[in-house]
């Protein structure tokens, strides 16, 4: 059992936010401690079904420079977010383009200098992202999927995949199950291909290491050796991939 209920929070005199007022969600459930989570400019903190409303408060207030930094930073991301229409930036291949629209037949899409042009008939953000999406999904369908049987080949593991899927989800870039079947989400086409292949290892070593363990590491590392570069590279930039 749970309740919910959206309250109003004022976090103390001294932070930067005009008036010190925030939506805070509380959500009450059978657990022993109080945890808070930073979404959409919102603030949700998980509690104990016990907790009075004075606890909650004295909790929030605690971590209030937790939350502003935490609120200052998700804003910051939300700006650099990728939304499909002309004169929008798009971080392609670790360079940051503007997205321009050019009417033609002919449906493609190109880089030209600072640009990315997507060319089609009477174009519209709608009709863009369509365009960006079929665009990403045929690329990673010509690179990911012969790149990954191939690493699979030299590592002696190709007879373990049963299958290779290109999916678009919310969070995760890839995924590897027992049973070998593999998912890359294919907005993963807009890094730098350093990038990319670091991603097709780390699924594809899993057909070996199906956990985190050092010895899974240290197989990654003996295919990608920076591959720590490249995890800090995609932490820092991938909420610039991601769009509706």
């Amino acid at each position: 059992m749970s309740i919910s209920k959206i309250v109003s929070l004022n976090i103390g005199k001294k932070t930067k936010y005009a008036s010190n007022i925030f939506q805070c969600e509380v959500l009450r459930t059978r657990r022993k401690t109080l945890t808070l989570y930073i979404k959409r400019q919102k603030v949700l903190v998980r509690c104990p079904l016990r907790a009075t409303d004075a606890e909650v408060m004295e909790f929030v207030q605690s971590n209030s420079d937790w939350i502003r930094d935490r609120l200052n930073e998700e804003r910051i991301l939300e700006k650099e977010m990728l939304i499909i229409e002309e004169n929008r930036k798009i971080f392609y291949r670790g360079r940051e383009l503007t997205i321009s629209f050019k009417e033609g037949r002919k449906q493609r899409i190109l880089v030209n200098g600072d640009k990315l042009i997507i060319q089609g008939h009477k174009l519209n953000s709608t009709s863009a992202k369509i365009q960006i999406e079929d665009y990403l999904i045929d690329k990673a369908s010509e690179y990911i999927v012969p790149r990954a049987k191939g690493l699979a080949r030299y590592l002696g593991v190709e007879n373990k995949i049963k299958e290779i899927k290109l999916r678009k989800t919310k969070s995760k870039w890839g995924h590897c199950t027992s049973k070998g079947i593999i998912q890359y989400n294919w907005l993963i086409m807009l890094a730098p291909y350093s990038i990319i292949d670091y991603m097709i290892t780390h699924e594809i070593c899993h057909l070996i290491h199906m956990d985190h363990s050092q010895n899974y590491w240290n197989l990654v590392e003996s295919i990608c050796p920076d591959h720590k570069n490249y995890v800090s590279w995609l932490k820092k930039h991938e909420h610039r991939f991601w769009f509706d």
